[in-house]
């Protein structure tokens, strides 16, 4: 019996789920679950796409009949890999092939790949993959020149899938391509957005705030950190040494404030500008998060001195403190924007951070941050900010000493 009838109504759905950008998992699931519902036996199947993102180099998601359905991501050394390697899907996508097949059992088995192996011992007897490629002008590809999805299709039936069944798993490619382009275009692009400007800036770039001047005004506990005798280390050192100590340095600094909860607003050189948010005017949970940023951020500048940094170079870095309200936009020109915090409570957490070495203690927050902190802090004096008006009383973590 032909597939052909019931798979042009899936081909319709799918093509009208393309318009409601769907969410990639639940779709596929849908779609393995139709499939099976007008009679081809697919036990498992799993579709398989390469995306630009920091951390990962592929995402996929699996299917099971069981009705389990799961999005897994693969950080950059699996392509590459000896796993990836030895995958069809690397062959299909090294060979440039559309299309291939192994039967797992009887006289035509052909048990090429370590993963066919494993279908075979749980019992599939047909293993098919198809491809689609995506190619959208100049948009940024992640697989030598095109990107797409891979899909591959087992069953358990006796005798494996038959023709009508790979015809109909041929048909519906090209919809669930469809369906699915945008949906990874997007996840592409929001990838790209919030690594390179941060969560709240990627989030309202892509929601059409992208004029000069977009930009709100918030309160927050802001964190300013630098890295001490920068000149001279970018002078002394060798230029791939430098680069790897600011890493080791951003490591230490940025990557406690977000995982604290805070966020990065942007990179002034080597300077780190941060924001903890204070949500309905307590300001008391910020400073919480931003004095466990900072304990970890210590912690961390510990480990990588003691392991060892590039050259024998010194690591170290001061920290500042201040709260305040600060305007969170964009800035520059209209066809060259940047994502920045601009504000007097900015101003005072830079010339904050720069008293720390006057003051030689690492880190120092102004009074109305002291005042909310959970752990002990003492008293350092005043100082004059430069540039400010008013004279600042400031203070370090008690554990903290004085040079």
């Amino acid at each position: 019996m032909t597939h052909a009838p019931l798979t042009l109504g899936i081909e319709d759905w799918l093509l009208g789920e393309a318009l409601q950008d769907p969410d990639t998992q639940a779709l596929f699931g849908a779609l393995c679950q139709r499939l099976r519902g007008i009679g081809i036996p697919i036990e498992r199947a799993l579709m398989s796409w390469l995306i630009l993102h920091p951390l990962f180099s592929s995402e996929e998601v699996f299917w099971r009949s069981d009705g389990r359905v799961g999005l897994e991501q693969y950080d950059h050394a699996m392509v590459g890999g000896q796993r990836w390697l030895e995958s069809p899907l690397a062959h299909v996508h090294s060979n440039r092939l559309d299309t291939f097949r192994r039967r797992l059992t009887g006289d035509g088995a052909l048990l090429d790949f370590p993963v066919l192996e494993n279908l075979a011992a749980e019992g599939m007897t047909d293993y098919f993959v198809n491809k689609a490629v995506f190619r959208v002008g100049d948009m940024p590809s992640v697989l030598g020149g095109e990107t797409g999805i891979i899909v591959s299709w087992s069953t358990d039936r006796a005798g494996g899938f038959s023709p009508d069944d790979l015809t109909a798993l041929e048909r519906v490619l090209k919809p669930l391509a469809v369906a699915t382009h945008a949906s990874i275009q997007h996840r592409v692009l929001r990838n790209v957005a919030t690594t390179f400007l941060g969560e709240t800036a990627g989030r309202r770039l892509l929601t059409g705030e992208i004029k000069l001047g977009d930009g709100e005004m918030i309160p927050a506990v802001l964190w300013f950190s630098d890295l001490r005798g920068s000149t001279r280390l970018s002078d002394s050192m060798a230029p791939e040494d430098y680069l790897a100590l600011l890493n080791i340095y951003y490591g230490c600094t940025a990557s406690p404030i977000v995982e604290a909860g805070g966020e990065i607003l942007t990179f002034i050189g080597d300077g780190v500008l941060a924001g903890f948010r204070v949500p309905d005017g307590n300001a008391a949970p910020a400073v919480a998060l931003a004095e466990a940023a900072i304990g970890e951020a210590r912690a961390r500048q510990a480990a990588a001195v003691a392991a060892g940094t590039p050259g024998g170079a010194p690591l170290e870095f001061g920290i500042g403190l201040a709260l305040g309200d600060v305007m969170m936009g964009n800035i520059g020109v209209p066809t060259r924007l940047a994502f920045s915090g601009i504000g007097t409570a900015v101003n005072r957490a830079q010339r904050i951070e720069a008293a720390t070495k006057r003051f030689g203690t690492p880190v120092l927050a102004e009074q109305a941050v002291a005042a909310l902190a959970t752990g002990p802090w003492r008293a350092v004096g005043a100082a004059e900010l430069d540039g400010l008006s008013e004279r600042a009383e400031l203070f370090a973590p008690e554990d903290t000493t004085l040079d």
